[in-house]
């Protein structure tokens, strides 16, 4: 029986993981906290009716999140599976599931700039959007891992280890956030104008060297992503705030302009109409549009490239926080998150969720990664969107968008 329906029955409408990876992999390990197999009630009905491999949350933040009966969840417009994640989540719990959307993490940083205590209950930034909100006092709220067996049993140890170590620090990252996926910076090209065979379409080269596609490229409008791309191009480091080398970058953008037909945040409508054949984009987003179009290819650069993650915050407007860790217990199902990550087309950080993708997902670049590519990638520093490197940034994407 559902747990909506005992709730009807009943009438009811509705430790800490700090910067250092040694706790981290330590909760990796760490047994799920699955309660004794005579627990009866609506908590017992919840228990068993679990599937194979996923673990319960203690019994004290499901009666918890059951009082408080509601959820609200400030994430990227058409994204996750909605019908099947939010909707799924809410028939299952009877909690009422508020989602709010925005288009980009510049909207969602401004957003908490002018509404600090805006009633989310969780949001999804990236590193950069994290330590902006830090810096607005909008983190605040920790994470409980004993409320999240499934994120203690399935976090990956080696994910952890290269990827998270980046951004731990002095940060409390671990503490306060949670990531759930990363992706990498790409591009994607039509393989009906460009030959896959082509030496420069396995790295930067066919963005910054394509003089014959001109006014059929398409690029970021991010000025860390088309600066890094160009940084990462020339063989600097994506974050260098270094002005000799942001100076090589400048030129070399301008040098690109004139074949440049837009500056896009989503250019899926350039792509599918065959406006544009190249089009700068995340890993992600290139899995998306290869949904609609099979021609449309994506490329992992063998330079390397950027590593973002999305993670889970509990923001100071925060007033469900037993529901924001039932919500995130159940994203690292297994089989919930094998079905996010094969819509959304990005690296899951769960360990259990590789072996449950489709084997094209499996194959498409950038989702599972060649051994030793992680060493030729970078985390965005704070050197680069803050100081010097933030004021030499500016500089060069005016000059370049004027």
């Amino acid at each position: 029986m559902k747990v909506e329906n005992l709730l009807k029955i009943r009438g009811v409408t509705h430790s800490l993981i700090a910067g250092a990876l040694v706790l981290f992999l330590l909760f990796a390990f760490l047994s799920g906290c699955a309660p004794a197999a005579e627990e009866t009630g609506l908590y017992g009905e919840y228990v068993s009716s679990l599937p194979e491999g996923c673990e319960p949350v203690p019994q004290e933040c499901f009666e918890q999140a059951m009082e408080e009966g509601e959820l609200h969840f400030y994430n990227w417009a058409e994204w996750w599976p909605e019908e099947d994640i939010y909707q799924g989540f809410s028939q299952e719990f009877g909690i009422n599931f508020v989602p709010d959307y925005f288009g980009d993490y510049d909207e969602m940083v401004t957003k908490y700039r002018l509404y600090p205590e805006v009633n989310h209950d969780l949001t999804y930034p990236d590193q950069r959007g994290f330590r902006q909100l830090q810096e607005l006092g909008v983190v605040e709220n920790e994470i409980n891992y004993d409320w999240l067996p499934n994120v203690k049993k399935y976090s990956s140890p080696e994910v952890a280890e290269r990827v998270w170590d980046d951004v731990q620090g002095d940060s409390g990252y671990y503490k306060y956030s949670l990531p759930v996926e990363f992706g990498f910076v790409n591009y994607i090209y039509n393989s009906k104008y460009i030959d896959e065979s082509d030496p420069r379409a396995s790295s930067w080269t066919l963005l910054f060297e394509g003089e014959e596609y001109t006014g059929k490229i398409s690029m970021k409008n991010d000025m860390f992503d088309c600066i890094g791309a160009a940084l990462k191009y020339l063989g600097y480091s994506w974050n260098s705030d270094d002005e000799e080398e942001l100076m090589e970058a400048k030129e070399l953008l301008l040098q690109q302009k004139p074949w440049v037909m837009a500056y896009e945040s989503w250019p899926i409508r350039l792509l599918l109409e065959e406006e544009a054949w190249i089009s700068h984009s995340w890993t992600g987003d290139s899995w998306f549009i290869h949904q609609e179009d099979e021609n449309i290819m994506g490329v992992l650069p063998v330079e390397g490239s950027l590593i973002s993650t999305d993670a889970f915050i509990m923001p100071i407007g925060c007033t469900h926080p037993a529901a924001a860790h039932l919500f995130i217990n159940y994203v690292f199902r297994p089989d919930v998150n094998a079905l996010l990550m094969e819509t959304i087309g990005y690296t899951p950080t769960h360990t259990a969720t590789p072996g449950l993708l489709s084997e094209e997902l499996r194959n498409w670049p950038g989702v599972l990664y060649p051994e030793g590519y992680l060493n030729k990638c970078e985390i965005i520093d704070p050197k680069s969107y803050t100081g010097e490197g933030l004021e030499l940034r500016t500089e060069i994407w005016e000059e370049l968008k004027a």
